[in-house]
């Protein structure tokens, strides 16, 4: 069962001063991606792959929501869509390279500062160090907020793939929705930001590496399996339940990269695993998402309707002026 994300507080202390969380959120935004890393860092602080997905797919949402009435879509890249909430951090990406579309680096630092604050008890965080951080917002009050691709390259370095996933997503779901909803060329781009590049056909020795890999062989039993045929290879294979064959189909190029890629040789960071862990953070996004868009309508709406009564009052007005002078000139 899912933990439920901490309660919506108004104010925060710093030192005797209350102030709104949302306003310090809106703050924070100014300061830059590499000031946040040596922050984290300094408090041995890393944070699960999968906030930065959601934090992706927050921010994009909005566009998605409205792709059936969008002509930049394809009908073929319409039905890819259906699976667009279980997407991969490199989906994400990839998707708003490909059509152009801009993610917000304010939005995504307002919502991970929301996170940040929100969860800062957990965290290790102590209120005053956020008066810290305010002093930094001065420092860089007038400077440009960077692009996505900085934020990126520097929040890489305290985001963490926990055991089991894969690019945000649990590896069993991250294979689905890949095969779902990417083309052969995809994923030969998907192995690329993993310095992987993937044969079109599998020769023996990467037939027996992955062999091996999978069933975590020895070196003597690896060199048996060299003195095999591929055939032989395929249903050594096969009796023991690894799939694989020489002839890569979009599944294989998968299993591939997730059996070659590198595992950063990083913390585990198991504290902030038993934080996060069971917390849906896409659902918390989401509903806050929907809070933002239903404040503005509100907004929208009264002053649409400050509009409707202040042209009444005006009519109202200009009548009975209209009233008086006929009444004059009577």
């Amino acid at each position: 069962m899912a933990k439920s994300i901490v309660g919506q507080e108004d104010t925060i202390y710093l030192y005797s001063k209350k102030v709104k969380i949302s306003k310090l959120i809106d703050s924070f935004v100014v300061i830059p991606a590499s000031e946040i890393v040596k922050y984290l860092k300094n408090k041995e602080l890393y944070l699960p792959n999968y906030i930065h997905k959601a934090l992706i797919r927050k921010n994009i949402a909005p566009i998605i929501a409205n792709a059936d009435n969008d002509d930049k879509f394809s009908d073929e890249m319409k039905h890819r869509l259906k699976w667009f909430d279980d997407y991969t951090i490199f989906q994400l990406e990839r998707l708003a390279e490909s059509y152009r579309i801009e993610i917000n680096v304010s939005e995504y630092k307002k919502d991970f500062w929301d996170i940040v604050i929100r969860h800062r008890s957990e965290l290790g965080i102590n209120n005053l160090e956020f008066v810290k951080l305010q002093n930094l917002t001065m420092k860089y009050q007038k400077s440009k907020v960077e692009s996505y691709a900085q934020l990126q390259k520097e929040l890489g370095q305290i985001y963490f793939e926990p055991k089991g996933y894969f690019e945000g997503c649990r590896v069993e779901e991250a294979k689905e929705v890949l095969i779902n909803s990417t083309t052969l060329t995809d994923i030969r781009e998907l192995g690329k930001k993993y310095d992987i590049e993937i044969p079109r056909r599998i020769n023996k020795k990467q037939l027996i590496d992955i062999i091996a890999l999978k069933l975590d062989l020895s070196e003597s039993d690896q060199e048996e399996l060299g003195k095999q045929s591929i055939l032989e290879l395929e249903r050594y294979a096969k009796k023991r339940q690894v799939s694989i064959s020489i002839e890569l189909k979009k599944g294989d190029m998968i299993e591939y990269i997730l059996l070659k890629r590198q595992q950063p040789r990083r913390p585990a960071q198991e504290e902030s695993l038993k934080i996060f862990e069971g917390m849906n953070i896409e659902s918390y996004l989401y509903d806050q998402k929907f809070e933002e868009i239903t404040h503005k309508y509100n907004v929208l709406k009264k002053k649409r309707q400050r509009t409707v009564r202040n042209l009444i009052i005006l009519i109202i007005l200009v009548g009975a002026a209209l009233a008086t002078f006929y009444m004059q000139t009577q």
